[in-house]
């Protein structure tokens, strides 16, 4: 699968690049999103979870990206709440990787479906659309 990965931090926004990564797998209590929509903030670059796990090994090259939206594509084992083809938003964790790919795994806990008078292309804020 495609992804915009890291891997050098002192590069900045500049070291992102395109690249083909695994396809994720679908751990217990997991479902893989085909991503629809991500969101990336700079900052993350920052983040020392961007660059190491939560053991400090480092995970390089990592994906960015934490805001997702998109639509369930896989199940991992026990997970419930979810269905595969449900449209789903919310956030990966910090210290995996993220949602600037084609597929992300996500804890299930962190996902809610997504309306059906919602597109993940447009802010739900009529104002702002």
């Amino acid at each position: 699968m495609r992804a915009i990965t890291v891997q050098d931090r002192e590069a900045g926004v500049g070291g992102l690049r395109l690249a083909e990564r695994p396809y994720p797998h679908a751990a217990e209590n997991d479902v893989v999103v085909r991503v629809h929509a991500a969101g990336f903030t700079p900052g993350e670059l920052d983040w020392p979870a961007t660059w190491t796990d939560r053991a400090g090994r480092d995970r390089t090259p990592s994906i960015p990206g934490h805001e997702v939206s998109g639509v369930v594509v896989d199940l991992g084992y026990g997970t419930t709440g979810l269905t595969i083809g449900q449209r789903v938003f919310g956030l990966t964790d910090w210290a995996r990787d993220g949602s600037l790919a084609e597929f992300v795994a996500v804890e299930a806990r962190n996902l809610a479906p997504l309306p059906a008078d919602i597109t993940s292309t447009r802010p739900a804020c009529p104002s702002r659309a």
